[in-house]
C-alpha cells in the first residue's frame, strides 16, 4: 500500500511540473524588431552617392542564329563576251547562285594584254600541260573556261603592255615554251552578271574561278531593292 501511495505521489508531481513547465523556465524573448523613429536618419545626397552601388550583369545581345554565319549579299561579276557569259552561267548554276544578266557598252579602258598558252584538245592535256608549267616554278596560272578559250592556260592580263612583256619574257626564260601575248579586246557590246545571295564562302568560291574567265572582274555590289 505504501509503494501504491508513493507511485501516486510521483504521478502527481510530474504533471504539476509539466503543465507548469512555462513558469518553471521561461522560453527567451524575442528582440524587439520595432521601428525606433528616434534612431533614424535622413541621409544626403553626397552620402547615398558615397554608399557602394550595386553592379548589374551584363546583358549579352546574342543575334539569331544564321544572321552572321548565314549573311549574304551580291556581286558583280564581268565583264563577259557573247562567247564566255554561257559558260560563267553554268558555272554559277553549278554552285547553286540566282543571277541577273546586264548589258553595258565596251570602252578603250577594258582593253588587256594577255599572257597566255594557247588551247589545248581536251582539259587532261591541259592540266598535264599546267603541271609540267608548275614544276617549272610557275605559280600563277589557271586553265581557261570560256568557250572561245577552253583549255587555254592563263598566266596573267595586264592594262600595260610593258607588264605583259615582263611576264612573256620571265616565262621564257624559266624554260615555258609556246606563250604568247595578245591584246584582248571585249569589243563595244559586253555583259556583267549581278549575283544574288552570295555567302563568305561561296564568295571564295567565285574569287578562285574568276581567273579562268579572262578578262573578268568580280566586284561587291548593291543589291535589288
Amino acid at each position: 500500500m505504501k509503494l501504491l501511495a508513493w507511485l501516486l505521489v510521483l504521478l502527481n508531481v510530474g504533471l504539476l511540473v509539466y503543465f507548469n513547465l512555462d513558469l518553471i523556465a521561461p522560453k527567451p524573448a524575442l528582440a524587439d524588431r520595432s521601428i525606433n523613429p528616434d534612431k533614424l536618419k535622413i541621409l544626403s545626397q553626397a552620402e547615398l552617392d558615397a554608399m557602394p552601388k550595386k553592379v548589374a550583369a551584363p546583358v549579352l545581345e546574342v543575334a539569331p542564329v544564321g544572321v552572321l554565319d548565314g549573311a549574304t549579299s551580291c556581286y558583280k561579276w564581268g565583264n563577259f563576251t557573247k562567247s564566255n557569259l554561257p559558260a560563267a552561267q553554268v558555272v554559277l548554276v553549278r554552285l547553286g547562285l540566282d543571277s541577273t544578266v546586264n548589258q553595258e557598252q565596251g570602252t578603250n579602258e577594258d582593253r588587256r594584254f594577255w599572257v597566255y598558252y594557247p588551247p589545248l584538245k581536251s582539259a587532261a592535256l591541259a592540266q598535264q600541260k599546267a603541271n609540267e608549267i608548275e614544276a617549272m616554278g610557275v605559280d600563277e596560272l589557271f586553265i581557261v573556261q570560256d568557250s572561245q578559250w577552253r583549255n587555254a592556260i592563263s598566266f596573267g592580263l595586264f592594262q600595260e603592255e610593258q607588264l605583259a612583256s615582263s611576264l612573256l619574257k620571265e616565262l621564257q626564260e624559266k624554260g615555258v615554251k609556246g606563250a604568247t601575248k595578245a591584246l584582248r579586246t571585249p569589243g563595244k557590246s559586253l555583259s556583267s552578271l549581278l549575283i544574288k545571295a552570295v555567302t563568305a564562302e561561296t564568295a571564295l568560291e567565285l574569287q578562285k574561278i574568276r581567273p579562268e574567265f579572262v578578262g573578268t572582274e568580280l566586284t561587291p555590289a548593291a543589291c535589288p531593292a
